[in-house]
């Protein structure tokens, strides 16, 4: 009887564990501070940095809403970070603003996958000029998101900076460049 409680007692101890499991639902806007890693929370404050900034920016008048090509923003990181993630929140909050008139970025993504150079998928001057007409834009919208990460001991500090530029199609000229940094330290328990 005694060996058998103690055989039970594994057992009742994992059940236990996990009868203390949950789920719940968090608010979207909930900062997310774990670790040193990138983020939801930093997704929204590159986006929201970089539409605010280009919505002051000062552009050459058209006569009518500009038309917006979003191309793609490069990871220079050392996670893997959804660039696509932060392309897709500036998109809908640039639409949202009214200021462009902004291309679909699967039809430019198919479009732009036909005129680059084959050895390394990237767009050359001559191409995002073709590319820009065949689409009928007047700017790029493109960008890099980089990362430095240290670590000393249990503590890991890390620095990300998304660049952004808005690119004339026609004369290559860059009209509103801007970045945002945040910089975020991550000190590991005892048992991690």
């Amino acid at each position: 009887m005694r060996r058998a409680f103690w055989m039970a007692l594994p057992l009742a101890a994992a059940c236990l564990i996990l009868a203390c499991a949950s789920s719940h639902y968090v608010r979207p806007d909930e900062v997310t501070e774990w670790d040193y890693t990138y983020s939801d929370t930093d997704m929204k404050m590159l986006a929201e940095k970089m539409v605010m900034s280009i919505s002051e920016a000062d552009l050459p008048e058209t006569g009518e809403k500009p038309k917006l090509a979003f191309l793609r923003i490069g990871n220079r990181t050392s996670q893997h970070v959804d660039t696509e993630g932060i392309s897709e929140k500036i998109l809908v909050s640039l639409v949202k603003l009214g200021k462009f008139r902004v291309m679909d970025r699967k039809l430019l993504k198919e479009q732009a996958q036909e005129i680059a150079l084959v050895a390394n998928q990237r767009i050359d001057v001559a191409g995002a000029v073709k590319l820009g007409n065949l689409v009928g834009a007047n700017y790029f919208l493109t960008g890099d998101i980089m990362s430095i990460e240290k670590t000393k001991g249990a503590t890991t500090l890390a620095y990300y900076k998304l660049t952004m530029r808005l690119v004339d199609i026609q004369t290559s000229e860059i009209l509103w460049a801007d970045e945002k940094e945040l910089k975020k330290r991550s000190t590991k328990g005892w048992f991690e």
